[in-house]
């Protein structure tokens, strides 16, 4: 990275970008043959977002104004920045993966440039100086016909196509994004909105989360699952002590959906709706379309690709770091732009850590390693997991913990089906699980099993790997995991040969009205398919620089 430049570089390098007409920011004028401000071809095309679009537009009320706005820049240290990564509900509906870019949806249509429109990207100026450094922008003058959208105009439009709708329409946006750069064009931006738009801002934490939950209540059956939800989260000590607590107090008194909908029509209607945008985007984005399923399947694929050399590279010695870079490359190699998370890979005592992600252990002979990885490839996230024996064979005591987790897995996997709950599918993991540890004599009755599978079976699947979903029963189209695992640190009520074994199995799976289907199963699972793997050579026994 280029930081400091002598002056009298400075100087010859302004009169070039000054002087030279074919980069003057006035003429917004570049070169005679424009270089693309995006290379990948293979990428969700204007067709799908324009699609989300008019999906969004339909389900909104006809005198809404709808308003999505980019993720922030985050600082890493000093004046260095994480690699940037567009906000998913903008990239779903736009393709846009540039910062400080802004969506208006507007049923009725708005007044632009002489045009009747429903859409506005208002997206960031370009500028020869800062493209010189920064690479170059999609402009407003290429993201029309680049993305598909109505009309594009520059960032110093927004008051301009933004303040007459506002005179004239109820706002409807998503919650404002925290941890906003200073001084950045989306600060600027967020203020603007801020000013005209009051949005009820949310306490952190639990309390938060149940304060959203509320807000999205429609009916009596979210109504009353809300209510057992917040009974088992200790019901008003979730929020006691907090700018929320008269509010769950409300929801809990309410008694119902219809009075607890008119207990925020008078008390919390000065506020712009911050919840039906969300709720809109959460059902469509539960549901995949064939042409999501092409991407996700792709990050998928590349995952397994990544999962195979990884098992043909582990061996004693190793650290983790260095599957992790066996992993990471055949991302990259694949077309893969981000890990979906950060890689998790945890061998020996790690192995039962389920977020472990320093990944700088020595891998030792007998230790089991977990690898939970995923690719992000155009913004969908696989996430498969597989454990494999450090030396290349299952102990035992270890396989006799993998082949139960593993049944465990069939179980679930046999229990996606239109209609049912995520409840269901862990429950079917769990029946499984609790019944070879007591034959294992690690468990005496099924309530000791929380100790060892600390954590749910299944979530939602996309452009997050936590996706958008409405936990409701399970819909065709839907991808969700399906990942019951065993961890078992030493303890002195527990038999030594068992200590630090972890093991997970995790495969992505759609939801059809033909039964389940393993979008992951490149990845090798039975004990014999990565017994078999693991004699193969693989990257990481080479020596670095040879």
């Amino acid at each position: 990275m280029i930081r400091h430049i002598r002056r009298t570089l400075i100087v010859p390098l302004a009169l070039v970008v000054v002087t030279t007409p074919a980069f003057t920011q006035e003429s917004r004028t570049y070169s005679a043959v424009e270089a693309p401000a995006r290379y990948d071809e293979d990428r969700p095309s204007p067709d799908f977002h324009r699609g989300r679009r008019e999906a969004v537009l339909a389900a909104l009320p006809r005198d809404a104004v709808a308003i999505v706005v980019s993720s922030p820049t985050r600082l890493r240290s000093n004046d260095v920045h994480y690699q940037y990564r567009q906000s998913n509900s903008l990239y779903y509906l736009t393709g846009m993966t540039e910062p400080a870019t802004v969506l208006i949806l507007v049923p009725l249509g708005a007044e632009v440039d002489g045009n009747n429109v429903n859409e506005i990207l208002v997206v960031p100026e370009r500028n020869p100086a800062t493209e010189a450094w920064n690479g170059r922008r999609v402009g407003a003058e290429r993201a029309a016909g680049e993305l598909g959208v109505e009309i594009a105009v520059g960032s110093g439009r927004l008051d301009e196509v933004l303040a007459p709708l506002l005179e004239t329409r109820r706002p409807f946006v998503l919650p404002w994004p925290d941890g906003v750069e200073q001084g950045s064009a989306l600060a600027s931006q967020l203020t603007y909105l801020k000013e005209r738009i009051p949005v009820l801002e949310v306490a952190p934490g639990r309390a938060g989360f149940a304060q959203r939950a509320m807000l999205r209540v429609t009916d009596d059956a979210s109504y009353d699952r809300l209510r057992g939800m917040l009974d088992r989260m200790g019901g008003l000590e979730a929020t006691v002590g907090t700018a929320a607590a008269d509010m769950t107090r409300a929801f809990v008194e309410a008694g119902s959906a219809a009075a607890w909908l008119q207990w925020q029509e008078e008390h919390l209607g000065e506020f712009a709706d911050s919840m039906l945008l969300e709720a809109i985007l959460t059902d469509l984005r539960e549901v995949k379309t064939d042409e999501e399923m092409r991407f996700l399947q792709e990050a998928i694929d590349i995952t397994a690709a990544a999962h195979r050399e990884a098992l043909r590279s582990i061996e004693p010695g190793l650290h983790e770091y260095e599957i992790e870079a066996v992993i990471e490359y055949v991302f990259h190699r694949g077309g893969s732009e981000y890990t979906g998370f950060p890689s998790i890979v945890g061998s020996g005592e790690n192995s039962t850590i389920l977020h472990y992600e320093s990944n700088r252990r020595r891998m030792e002979d007998g230790d089991l390693v977990v690898m939970d990885i995923g690719a992000e490839y155009r913004g969908y996230s696989a996430d498969v997991t597989r454990t494999a024996p450090v030396n290349g064979e299952f102990s035992e005591p270890q396989r006799q913990i993998y082949e139960a987790v593993l049944e465990a897995q069939e179980a679930a996997i046999a229990a996606v089906q239109p209609g049912a709950s995520l409840q269901a599918v862990g429950a079917a993991a769990s029946a499984v699980l609790a019944e070879r540890l007591t034959e294992l004599g690690l468990i005496s009755d099924p309530g000791g099993l929380r100790r060892f599978l600390p954590h749910g079976v299944s979530h939602y699947l996309g452009l997050d790997v936590h996706d958008a979903g409405t936990y409701g029963p399970l819909r065709v189209g839907s991808v969700i995991t399906v990942e019951p695992g065993i961890y078992i640190s030493p303890a002195d009520d527990v038999d030594e040969r068992w200590w630090n074994i972890g093991v997970r199995i995790e495969d992505d799976v759609l939801v059809t009205d033909d039964g389940p289907v393993v979008l992951s199963g490149g990845a090798p699972k039975s004990v014999e398919e990565i017994e078999t793997m693991m004699t193969e050579p693989g990257l990481a026994t080479a020596k670095v620089g040879e």
